[in-house]
């Protein structure tokens, strides 16, 4: 359905096209994951998320994969549209998470499992629990376990990392609801409240938060890649240019994260 309403080639020329499409597509997930299992809404809802848009992820890695390498020599911008295609589908799922925690407390169960992360015991990071003492090497143990996850199931499904991506944005955008509800209960209005929410919860994360999230797309990217360069190309033609591509991006993920991990344990 999804790839009927935006082709893989113009969402890579409009990501805001798909920016706005995951703000629709949230609300439809999360409202059939009320009404059909409301007792694992947080979980179903993000897997509806992922149904809807992992075909259309699959189809723009396949034109990633056909990328004329002599046309584009330099990898970032060989790559760069998916990258901004991955931000703005990130992006929207938070807006629209966060807007439903936030002006519809009924569906706040759509939320239970992403809110254990908060309410459990120790320091929590956007993406998990690390020990209490909050030290460097659990923050880089956690986020890279996360990352090759992303790289692995990337490999195995095509588009496998949208569901953990999408996770990853209901995590943060439940973030954001807290403190929008914070300036609620000081006294601004639910609509001002969420226009200075956004942006300040996002802010808040934004220092280790960045990185982390960049980390996590350039893995996926890495692992879709290579899972459509295998089934097409079949370890021949230009596979050695895309295996290439993907262990640079999946190089660059890792440092990404020593540097996230740096900045959230010692910042």
């Amino acid at each position: 359905m999804l790839e009927s309403i935006i082709r893989p080639k113009t969402a890579e020329k409009k990501p805001w096209d798909i920016f706005i499409i995951a703000i629709i597509f949230s609300f439809i997930a999360v409202g059939f994951a009320l009404h059909l299992f409301p007792a694992q809404a947080s979980v179903f809802a993000i897997a509806l998320i992922t149904i809807m848009f992992v075909p259309l992820f699959q189809k723009i890695f396949e034109i990633e994969e056909k990328k004329d390498y002599k046309l584009h020599k330099n990898i970032f911008d060989r790559h760069k549209d998916l990258f901004f295609v991955l931000g703005a589908f990130f992006l929207g799922v938070v807006i629209a998470m966060s807007a439903i925690y936030v002006f519809f407390p009924g569906a706040r169960s759509a939320f239970e499992m992403q809110e254990s992360w908060y309410s459990a015991s120790g320091r929590q990071t956007i993406t998990g629990q690390v020990s209490a003492s909050g030290a460097f090497w659990d923050f880089f143990v956690n986020n890279s376990e996360v990352m090759i996850m992303m790289f692995l199931l990337s490999i195995v499904f095509g588009a496998g990392a949208i569901f953990i991506l999408a996770w990853n944005a209901s995590v943060i955008a439940l973030y954001v609801g807290y403190v929008i509800n914070n300036f609620i209960r000081a006294g601004v209005s639910p609509e001002l409240a969420y226009i200075l929410g956004v942006p300040a919860g996002v802010g808040s994360i934004a220092l280790h938060g960045l990185p982390e999230i960049f980390a996590y797309f350039l893995a996926a990217m890495a692992g879709g890649m290579l899972s459509v360069g295998v089934m097409r190309e079949h370890l021949k033609g230009h596979f050695e240019k895309i295996f290439q591509d993907a262990l640079i991006f999946l190089a660059a993920a890792e440092l990404l994260i020593l540097l996230a991990a740096f900045i959230e344990a010692f910042a």
